[in-house]
């Protein structure tokens, strides 16, 4: 194991000027940067053999920039207190002097809050003295807590009122919704309502009498061979386009022929 080296050390080429209360760690910076160095390599070669760890020495900063050690230390090291502005001398990064002025300087930035605040009743208006850390009062008595509760339910059944409801049940459908029904439940028993009205059954049955469908070969719109569908199911059309295609032919020739019929 070698033995650490105690040789004096040689000055830097290029050296910076210090700054009054710049602190060792970036006047190391600051110098490494002048000299074409990295920081953390010129901070570990500062600190004392044969580690080089901890806090960088003031006798070998002072050697490598040619200055009195006790001078470079009051430069760089001298600091103020941030609560009483008294110089501090120390390698720390504290901001204060002593624990007293610390905990000053926190109650400074951290004041008690004020826990009483006026706020304003609801209802009336009155003046109310409320404690911030307390219940949040909104009404100055009971009184005014029992009106405010009989306006908004005056204004909760105002606003359902003007809703418009359900045909079959009465439910509220919401502001602006032009639905009549507001499920399928009420939807198809409205539907079986008004067959009954007319004297027909509730629900449509098949006629015995009519023959069986056939399943078509061919498309009802592009003529092209058909397929037979799932579970019996009769095809009218080859694909989604041809049914699209379909639906809005014959839409157009059901509304020709109603401005025939209707012609004078």
């Amino acid at each position: 194991m070698s033995s650490p080296d105690y040789r004096p050390l040689a000055r830097l080429p290029i050296q910076v000027r210090p700054i009054a209360g710049e602190r060792a760690r970036s006047f190391i910076v600051r110098l490494a940067a002048a000299n074409h160095l990295k920081a953390d390599h010129l901070r570990s070669f500062l600190c004392e053999p044969p580690l080089h760890r901890g806090h960088p020495s003031w006798s070998r900063l002072a050697a490598v920039t040619g200055r009195d050690p006790d001078a470079l230390r009051e430069i760089l090291d001298r600091t103020h207190c941030a609560q009483c502005g008294n110089p501090t001398l120390g390698i720390s990064h504290k901001q204060t002097c002593s624990q007293a002025c610390r905990q000053k300087a926190y109650r400074r930035r951290h004041p008690k809050p004020n826990r009483q605040q006026t706020v304003a009743c609801q209802f009336c208006g009155r003046k109310l003295i409320i404690t911030v850390h307390g219940e949040t009062r909104r009404w100055c008595s009971a009184g005014c807590r029992q009106k405010g509760y009989r306006q908004r339910q005056r204004e909760r059944a105002e606003a359902l009122a003007a809703q418009p409801t359900c045909d079959e049940c009465g439910t509220p459908l919401g502001p602006g919704s032009r639905r009549r029904w507001c499920s399928k439940v009420c939807s198809h028993r409205a539907y079986i309502r008004r067959r009954i009205e007319r004297g027909e059954s509730p629900l449509p049955t098949p006629d015995p009498k009519a023959p069986p469908r056939e399943q078509p070969t061919i498309c009802a719109y592009c003529s092209g061979p058909l397929l037979p569908g799932r579970k019996n199911q009769i095809r009218l059309t080859c694909s989604a386009t041809c049914r699209t295609y379909l639906y809005h032919r014959r839409k157009k020739e059901r509304l020709t022929q109603e401005h025939l019929t209707h012609e004078p």
